[in-house]
Formats: structure tokens, C-alpha cells, sequence
């Protein structure tokens, strides 16, 4: 054959597949399919089990935390933050004549010295802030999130795409767990 369609057209199938806890609303499913007109005959339905130790095996969930814990990245907030402070009132400061150490001479030196005292305060308030948040995160209760079973039946029926719609009511009808078009 050269690849040319001759006069046939092309038929368009959607799959629709549904997970049930029983195998007679499976049955029941491939009925009402067949009573709407989908040809069922190359259905399939498929017992399907995972217990929590497969899916803890194959399913890790990514972190969604940074390598630093809160308290360093507070901290580390908080001494950017607080030498940045520091660096403009200190700034403003000698400018102004207000503030003029004998210690340290110039305003590099005067700047150097107010970026690393704010740093200091800036860093000592960012580690007590993130210490109080931490622990009353850690004091609220969690509630522990249910995972969804995926133990059932699960069957598998292509369809023209015009009863999709109509096979996704009759399918949710019969209660399936989870339902893909």
C-alpha cells in the first residue's frame, strides 16, 4: 500500500479508564457501555493492588525544602539585612558629622565597622525570630494527609470520542475512584 486512503476515513477512538473497588460496578460499567452502543469487545479489566510499602517504593515524594534549615537561612537573612541597615545609617551618619570614631579613621573604615556590628544584630534577630517560628510550628498538630487507594478494578474501553462525554456520567454514576479520558 502507498499510504493513500482510499475513499475510508480515519476512525478517531478515546480511552476511557475507571478504577473501581468492586469488579461487579466494572461489569455493571462495560454493560451500560455496551447498551449505549461502545463496542466493548476489546475491553479489558485488570485487578490492581499497591500496598503502601510499593508505593513507598516506587513513589518518593520530592523535598520541598532547602539544604540550609530555617534558623541558617535566617540568620544569614538577617545579617544581609541588618549590614545593609547599618551601611546607610552609618553612611549618613559620619557624613553628617554625627558619628566620628577615633578608633577608625575614614568612611571605608567607618563603613566596614557599621556593616559588621549590623550584621551581628541583624544576624541575632533573624536566628531568635526563626528559633520562636520553628517551635510553634513544631507545638500546631498535623493532620495526616489520606492517600488515595488505588487498590480495585481497573477497566480500560475505547470509544468513539461523540459517547465520551456520556460514558464519563455513567462511569462516575457507578462510583469510580478515579476516571481518565
Amino acid at each position: 500500500m502507498t499510504g493513500q486512503m482510499s475513499g475510508s476515513q480515519i476512525k478517531e477512538h478515546i480511552w476511557l479508564v475507571a478504577l473501581y473497588e468492586q469488579e461487579a460496578r466494572a461489569d455493571e460499567l462495560l454493560e451500560r457501555l455496551d447498551a449505549i452502543g461502545v463496542d466493548t469487545s476489546e475491553a479489558t479489566t485488570v485487578r490492581v493492588e499497591i500496598d503502601d510499602q510499593l508505593r513507598a517504593a516506587r513513589y518518593t515524594p520530592l523535598p520541598r525544602t532547602s539544604p540550609l534549615s530555617p534558623v541558617t537561612r535566617s540568620w544569614v537573612t538577617g545579617a544581609l539585612i541588618g549590614g545593609a541597615i547599618s551601611l546607610l545609617f552609618g553612611i549618613v551618619l559620619y557624613s553628617l558629622g554625627l558619628l566620628s570614631l577615633q578608633v577608625v579613621e575614614g568612611l571605608f573604615n567607618h563603613a566596614i565597622l557599621f556593616v559588621i556590628i549590623g550584621a551581628a544584630f541583624g544576624a541575632a534577630i533573624g536566628m531568635i525570630i526563626a528559633s520562636a517560628n520553628q517551635r510553634r510550628k513544631t507545638s500546631s498538630p498535623l493532620t495526616k494527609i489520606q492517600q488515595v487507594r488505588s487498590e480495585g478494578f481497573l477497566v480500560a474501553v475505547k470509544m468513539p470520542p461523540l459517547l465520551a462525554e456520556q460514558a464519563e456520567e455513567i462511569a462516575r454514576g457507578l462510583g469510580a475512584k478515579e476516571i481518565l479520558l
